[in-house]
């Protein structure tokens, strides 16, 4: 059976933009495919402070990791009206357990969701601010394209690459200033140059 088989068979659920799924510390009951929308997963730091992990899209699994963790890690908050579907923990394992070509799907998404993540995190090793943001303007056009559209506030951006949204505007118009990218409110585009 293939992944989107079963996802086109379970319950879909509506999210209101700002609604919680789950919270750090809940018991994992299940894993999600994000059919419309974006889902933002944070952690809750001993300090006070929060850290944005990932952010969903459509098309997208998450949570995966409570397929191996009794409790979910971290808050499920929907940035804009989306929608759900949640794959029962028991059933996800029985069925990639009994399925090899199945649990070859499930990894190989798992994976390419993971190699994101690390681009991610290799962004926010880039200690310049405006670095980081051409950088991950530079990662975030698609295949070669010198154009990206972020359907998400900018905000979200700036916390996802680790930076005050303040620090993210003041580096967007210092890289406009230097003639690097062209913008329009979420729509940018790289200028020629700019590597």
């Amino acid at each position: 059976m293939r992944l989107s088989d079963i996802f086109a068979a379970l319950p879909s659920r509506a999210l209101a933009a700002r609604e919680q799924l789950f919270r750090q510390g809940a018991r994992a009951t299940a894993i999600f495919h994000l059919t419309t929308g974006q889902v933002r997963l944070v952690r809750h730091l001993k300090d006070g402070s929060t850290a944005t992990l990932h952010c969903a899209r459509a098309g997208e699994l998450f949570a995966e990791g409570a397929l191996f963790s009794s409790r979910y890690r971290c808050d499920a908050i929907a940035d804009v009206p989306s929608e759900i579907r949640a794959w029962p923990k028991s059933d996800a394992l029985r069925r990639i357990g009994s399925d090899p070509a199945l649990g070859l799907h499930v990894m190989e998404r798992i994976a390419h969701q993971l190699h994101v993540a690390r681009s991610m995190l290799e962004l926010r090793n880039i200690r310049s601010a405006e670095d980081r943001v051409l950088q991950h303007l530079r990662l975030s056009a698609s295949n070669g394209s010198d154009t990206v559209e972020f359907t998400r506030p900018l905000t979200h951006v700036a916390a996802e690459i680790g930076l005050r949204h303040e620090a993210y505007y003041r580096c967007l118009a210092t890289l406009q200033d230097k003639r690097a990218i062209e913008r329009r409110g979420r729509s940018f585009r790289l200028l020629p140059g700019t590597g």
